[in-house]
């Protein structure tokens, strides 16, 4: 299986197949300049029609948005249409929005098909959007542990620093940790920057409306890696850098968890 990996940036590591990978999503999104067009039906037809053969449902949302006044109410404002776009079963979604365009995932299987999949949208997008910039493009990997006998075994299974207060003997019968997180920006030496927030989360309780709860206590692993800089909306390097942040996510993965939380998921050595 290879030896654990001693930091979390650095080169690219080879990738261990996990067939019961605790992946349950994962999303890349590009954010382009605001095309107020794409809340036009008829704008955004040609670009169903492209990737209508995979994803053939469509469904349109008008997003809300929530703002906090100087004198600290909360106001609701209209955020705009969001055109979603299904495969069958609903295991693949593209959202379209005025001023982004995303892929995203609940049943991810490896990461070619992603990168295939995110590249084939971006060209699309690109044809026939007439994009010129992107602003940023961000790919983000949310692992989640609900097995109570793995969680149990949770200082066995990933790094002491991951690890963290969760390993923290308590002392009394019947206390039991509620929610312990961490969360941390890193800014690297390519101009990207990664968010890592892992952590315990108790029952029914999520970190993004995206990410269904659970009823059991879990343990959470959220990387989001990201560029910071304009470039022009090119379909392949776009990809390429795609890739690149991928590698970044999966590097900060194989540095956080040992040898055993492969295991434990399929990993073979």
């Amino acid at each position: 299986m290879g030896t654990m990996v001693d930091t979390p940036f650095g080169p690219a590591v080879p990738e261990v197949p996990l067939p019961e990978a605790p992946l349950v999503f994962v999303v890349a999104q590009a954010r382009f300049e605001r095309i107020a067009s794409i809340s036009s039906e008829e704008f955004i037809a040609m670009f169903q029609e492209a990737i209508r053969p995979v994803y053939p449902v469509m469904r349109r949302e008008q997003q809300a948005g929530v703002l906090i006044g100087p004198d600290g109410r909360v106001v609701t404002s209209d955020a705009g249409i969001v055109w979603r776009f299904e495969e069958r079963p609903e295991s693949w979604q593209v959202a379209l929005a005025p001023d982004s365009v995303a892929l995203s995932t609940t049943r991810y299987t490896s990461r070619d098909d992603f990168m295939s999949r995110l590249g084939s949208v971006l060209a699309a997008a690109h044809r026939t959007l007439s994009l010129r910039f992107c602003e940023r493009l961000g790919v983000r990997y949310v692992d989640r542990v609900t097995d109570q006998d793995l969680l149990a075994r949770l200082p066995d299974l990933v790094r002491p620093e991951v690890v963290g207060s969760s390993a923290v003997d308590l002392g009394e019968e019947g206390v039991e940790q509620v929610h312990s997180f961490s969360d941390a920006t890193y800014r690297l030496g390519d101009g990207s920057e990664m968010h890592a927030r892992w952590g315990i989360l108790p029952p029914h309780a999520t970190l993004d409306p995206a990410i269904e709860a659970t009823d059991v206590r879990s343990w959470i692993l959220d990387l989001d890696a990201y560029t910071r800089d304009q470039e022009r909306f090119d379909p392949t390097g776009l990809s390429q850098r795609g890739e690149q942040l991928c590698e970044r996510i999966y590097r900060f993965f194989r540095w956080a968890v040992r040898d055993e939380f492969l295991t434990a998921h399929g990993g073979q050595p």
